[in-house]
């Protein structure tokens, strides 16, 4: 009797099984993918020509994927930075900044601004680099039969493991922003669509931090360098990252400002992403529970 009672366990366990690897798996890949292609489009990148550059905002506005929202962005330490920001799909479209800059050592408001028709948009790398990460995880997911059956657990969390290595860099690409040296500031190409431009002692960034998009201001310190010292466009100094050496001056970091705001739409991509990632890793632990069970040999074939 025993050894039928557990024949019996067996079998089910096979059967229950080999439903989640026919019927579960594929629901659960469909609910990922819905999450996903939500997520994607949310934040889709303007429309580019052939070198990947961002279309006039009058082509690219024929998309209605092509979203536009204006956010303020401020500070509660009255550092003097003021932002209203219009942010397009991964472009800052349109921003209105003032500054406050000291001129022999009286504080006078700096103004630029971002136009709309400049010929270099600013663009938030992190947006497009999630979006292709999510772009990648649909992939996998659209490149798997919907009519596949499953042999193996270990099938099933190749593919989980595949996916979710997708998701979780697209959700730090939005979380982490990258550590920017003062060279990678000074060089970027979308400081020329400011106008009027900075004065040389000053430089900006946008990024963004979790759901918040940040602009940070870099107040600089110029002095000139030795005369027998070899002068060059842009140097980084090879320790210090806060250091860029510009023609015959070198420029540190004397301070920085921050001002922020929330963006709703990234927050709701970061929480839904967090499901996804749940979705995947409890697809996995199911499998695992089986494997647990046979320990980690394949049960019978069907």
């Amino acid at each position: 009797m025993a050894d039928d009672s557990e024949e019996e366990e067996k079998m089910t366990l096979q059967d229950e099984f080999h439903w989640l690897l026919d019927k579960e798996v594929h629901s659960i890949l469909g609910q990922i993918q819905d999450l996903l292609e939500d997520c994607s489009n949310r934040f889709l990148p303007l429309q580019t020509d052939a070198d990947g550059n961002p279309l006039p905002l009058n082509i690219s506005a024929k998309h209605p994927s092509t979203k536009s929202e204006t956010f303020v962005l401020s500070s509660t330490n009255g550092n003097g930075v003021k932002g209203v920001v219009t942010l397009t799909g991964d472009v800052i479209s349109k921003a209105d900044i003032s500054l406050r800059y000291a001129i022999k050592g009286n504080n006078q408001i700096l103004k630029t601004c971002l136009r709309e028709d400049s010929s270099v948009l600013w663009r938030l790398q992190q947006i497009q680099d999630a979006g292709n990460h999510l772009k990648a995880a649909v992939n996998i997911i659209t490149d798997t039969d919907p009519d596949v059956e499953f042999e193996t657990g270990e099938e099933v969390v190749m593919l989980m493991d595949s996916i979710m290595a997708h998701i979780q860099k697209g959700q730090q690409r939005l979380l982490n922003p990258a550590k920017s040296t003062l060279e990678d500031v000074f060089s970027n190409k979308y400081l020329k669509s400011l106008y009027p431009p900075l004065p040389q002692d000053m430089v900006l960034d946008f990024y963004l931090q979790g759901a918040k998009l940040i602009l940070q201001v870099y107040h600089l310190h110029a002095s000139p360098l030795p005369k027998q010292h070899k002068t060059s466009i842009i140097a980084a100094g090879p320790r210090n990252k806060n250091i860029v050496e510009i023609g015959s001056s070198k420029y540190e970091v004397s301070s920085t400002s921050l001002v922020d705001s929330h963006i709703p739409w990234v927050g709701d991509v970061i929480s839904c992403l967090t499901f996804a990632l749940q979705l995947c890793q409890s697809l996995k632990d199911k499998i695992q529970v089986f494997s647990t069970y046979w320990g980690n040999r394949l049960p019978p074939q069907r």
